[in-house]
């Protein structure tokens, strides 16, 4: 099994520090703190913006946060209350911000160096369902009728 190495001690404050960045490495970041609610959101907006049936969220302390690269831009796909930060460049989408919230940032786990190998980031449940394609509520995503009714040793 390989070593998970974005789980590194920070020496200041004993946290986890994950870093991540888009697709052409212009927008880079950093992330300390606690995993707050991995989860797929499958609403028509994540949807229709990405491309894909769904997008896989990570919440992380917003004080956490550094961008060590160039900063992203925001689009404010919902005035006065949601913003998305994407790189100007490669157009990587990477994170959302609440207005009003600085307590805490959604990053986008595939935005994240180590997705494919860090257990923290596993989804934990599917949000907005009832905007699903209905294909993609028959097989077995966390949240899912079919999950909790699968077999597991399929």
């Amino acid at each position: 099994m390989p070593e998970i190495t974005v789980a590194d001690s920070d020496s200041d404050s004993g946290s986890e520090v994950r870093t991540g960045g888009c697709l052409c490495g212009k927008v880079r970041f950093t992330v300390t703190g606690p995993v707050d609610d991995p989860h797929i959101c499958a609403c028509t907006h994540c949807s229709t913006r990405s491309g894909a049936p769904f997008q896989w969220w990570v919440g992380f302390p917003m004080d956490g946060l550094k961008w060590t690269g160039t900063d992203p831009n925001w689009f404010d796909n919902h005035p006065g209350k949601t913003a998305r930060g994407f790189c100007g460049t490669c157009g990587s989408h990477l994170a959302a911000r609440d207005h009003g919230n600085d307590m805490a940032i959604g990053i986008l786990a595939t935005a994240l160096d180590h997705h494919t190998t860090d257990p923290a980031l596993a989804p934990t449940n599917l949000n907005r369902l009832a905007e699903a394609a209905p294909w993609l509520t028959a097989t077995g995503c966390p949240g899912s009728a079919a999950a909790s009714t699968a077999d597991p040793s399929q």
